[in-house]
């Protein structure tokens, strides 16, 4: 048998289903900027090392080193490869030789900065991706 509501509990289901609305309304988009923010991260991880790869078995050389002009296409592919996923405005690729207890080496690094989809607090616009891939010069 039903009990009619007391004067007191007639917005109580309402309220307690809004607060829960919100909660769930937050998980939900805390989990896909979580997932999205992931996602970017493997993928700039894996266009780094690709770019690393392609470093470290670059044909054409010049006294051992990589030209500028194919460093700036390495670059390029490295950027080419993050764009599939986003965009790469704010992104930067560099390729350097260092040597390493004298063994010879190819690095690839990608700085930049995503922005999140949802800004869910206004003080987190946006967070920074710093990836650096060493590989070993096989052409050196």
């Amino acid at each position: 048998m039903k009990r009619p509501a007391r004067r007191g509990e007639r917005g109580q289901a309402l309220a307690e289903t809004g607060i829960v609305l919100v909660i769930l309304v937050m998980l939900m988009l805390a989990t896909i900027e979580f997932g999205r923010a992931w996602m970017i991260s493997n993928m700039i991880t894996h266009a780094t090392r690709d770019g690393a790869r392609i470093a470290a078995t670059w044909p054409t050389r010049t006294g051992g080193a990589i030209s500028s002009s194919d460093m700036t296409t390495i670059q390029n592919q490295v950027l080419n490869e993050m764009m599939n996923v986003m965009p790469t405005t704010g992104f930067t690729a560099t390729v350097t030789q260092p040597t390493t207890s004298g063994i010879p080496m190819v690095q690839v690094e990608v700085k930049g900065t995503v922005s999140y989809l949802f800004r869910l607090l206004p003080s987190m616009t946006s967070f920074t991706v710093d990836r650096t891939v060493t590989f070993r010069d096989e052409l050196r």
